[in-house]
This record gives C-alpha cells, structure tokens and sequence, in this order.
C-alpha cells in the first residue's frame, strides 16, 4: 500500500502579537546563561555606580575651606546613593537577563528578573560573609600568635627566675613571700597602729564583705568604720557618717551607670530595629525593580516582534 506524503504546512508569526499572549513552545520558560548575564550586568553596574558615588563624596570633603558636610550628612547621602544605585543596577540586570532569554510573556520576564535579583543578592551576601570571615579569622590568627608569644615569653622568664621553686611546686618566690606576710600578720589588727599602706589593704579586704549580707556585712563596716576614725583622727560618728555617705555616692553611681546602659541597649536596639526594617524595604525594592526591567524587557521584543509579525502575515 502506497504511504501518502503530504506537504510540510510553513508556520507563520502571530500576526498581532501582544505581551501576555501565549508564546512559542521553542522558548525555553528559563534561561541561566540570560540570568547570568543579567547578575553580571547588575554586579558591574553597581561597583560603577558605588565608584562615582564615592568620588563624588570625597570630592565633597575639603578640610581647607572648612565646608565639610557632617558625618550625619555623609551617612543619609551614602544611603540613598546606594539605594538609588542598586535600584538601578538590578533593573538594568533584570532587563538583561529578560531580554536574552527571549521572553514575550510579561510574568515571565519579570521572573527572570526576580531570579537575578535573587542570584545577585545569595552572590553580594557570600562575598560579604566570606569577606568578613576572612578578616576575623586572620584578626583571631594574629591574637592567638601574639598570645602564645606573650605566654611563651613570661613562661620563660619565670623559669628563668626561679627554676626550682617552678620546677617543683609552681609558686613563684614573690607569692610566697606575701603568704609568709599574711601568716606573721595579726587578725583584727589595733586600727590605730595600722600604718597607712597596712590601712589600705584592710579596707580592701573588708569592702568585698559588704555585700554579703548578714553579720559578716555588719563586721566589715565596724571594722571600716575603726580603721577611717583611726587613720583620719576623728570620731567614730563622723566616720561612720562619711562613710554612709561615701556608700550613697557609690550606690548612686552605680544607679546612674545603670540607666545609662539601659538606654544606650535600648537606642541600640531601636536603631537595629530601623536599620533591619530598612534593609527588608530596600531588598523588596531591589526586587520590584529587577521585575519591572524584566516587564520593560519583554514591552520592548513584543513591541519589535509584532510589526514583523504583521509584515509576514501580509506577505504571506
């Protein structure tokens, strides 16, 4: 039986093509090499636009005259540039990447370039972090050198000084010394006999017990309170006054110190928060507008295409 042929039917493009329409099964619904394109575009773009951007802000900076804008104006001028430039920059990545893969639908234009912001942003955050890690891991390298070097050194010396005592129970002869001392010393010392280096240091050594409440706080302010009348050369009353009042200055201090650290985490924290919040709006802008250069991308083919479209479909 004989297999009957039958002529190959020539396909013709859409006479009125428009963006939205169905378009043809022979384009890819991505494509990569386009959206690597577009993340090189985006990246470029942006280290060009940072460039002029920091010479126009140095270019700003002129200690002679004495017209230097304020580090606040520095910093609000810094920001927006870097907003306005990557803005910019993802756009024209986005309309790359949409352009070269050939798109005429609109949503998928702009998913090539919301995939190219997404590329450029996961490649900006690598070489951030990497960057970072790079130069605390080299800081903690340095720190460690110099520390084991120091360690080195005073291991060294010690056992240069006194090998036996080192070598045998590891104390060196000046603390044992002050042991010596601390045995020959009477407890409870006659505060008016206490010379006034020895004064100090029973001061030193009561003041901790302060804090710990019950007897042992009540002794060691007796026992403050004996060595200032002592050693100032007055009556217990007007030391024990003094030294109330020495204890308000001190707990008032510290109250002060306090609020002072609750506000400052407290601006710290607000000013994280803002700090996140703008980071969020601006990744979410930086998206928006690689997806509207993709859109632009596919009104401009569908915009070439369609009169050629009509030209074939009359010729035909």
């Amino acid at each position: 039986m004989a297999t009957a042929t039958y002529p190959e039917r020539a396909v013709s493009a859409p006479a009125n093509l428009t963006t939205g329409e169905a378009q043809s099964p022979s384009v890819e619904r991505i494509s990569w090499s386009a959206i690597l394109a577009g993340v090189t575009v985006a990246v470029a773009a942006q280290l060009v636009l940072s460039l002029l951007g920091a010479g126009i802000g140095f270019g700003l900076v002129d200690p002679l005259a004495g017209d230097t804008p304020s580090a606040g104006s520095f910093g609000i001028g810094a920001g927006l540039w870097w907003l306005v430039s990557n803005l910019l920059a993802l756009a024209a990545g986005g309309y790359t990447a949409a352009w070269l893969a050939g798109n005429t639908l609109r949503f998928d234009g702009m998913l090539h370039g919301v995939v190219t912001w997404g590329v450029t942003l996961l490649l900006t955050f690598y070489l951030l972090t990497t960057a970072l890690g790079g130069l605390i891991g080299g800081a903690f390298t340095v720190v460690g050198g110099v520390t084991s070097g120091a360690a080195s050194a005073a291991g060294e010396g010690i056992r240069a000084a006194a090998p036996q005592v080192a070598a045998m129970t590891g104390v060196t002869p000046e603390q044992m010394l002050e042991q010596a001392k601390s045995y020959l010393k009477p407890a409870n010392a006659d505060p008016a006999g206490l010379t006034p280096a020895a004064a100090q240091q029973e001061l030193a050594m009561a003041l901790p017990k302060l804090t710990a409440g019950g007897d042992e706080a009540t002794q060691a302010r007796e026992r403050i309170v004996a060595i200032m009348a002592a050693q100032l050369q007055i009556s217990p009353s007007d030391a024990a006054e003094r030294f109330d009042e020495a204890q308000a200055r001190i707990a008032k201090t510290a109250d002060e110190a306090m609020q002072t650290a609750k506000v400052a985490a407290d601006q710290t924290a607000s000013a994280a928060s803002s700090a996140a919040f703008l980071g969020f709006l601006a990744l979410v802008l930086g998206g928006a507008a690689a997806a509207l250069g993709g859109s632009f991308a596919v009104q401009r083919r569908v915009a070439f295409i369609e009169p050629i479209g009509r030209n074939r479909s009359v010729t035909g």
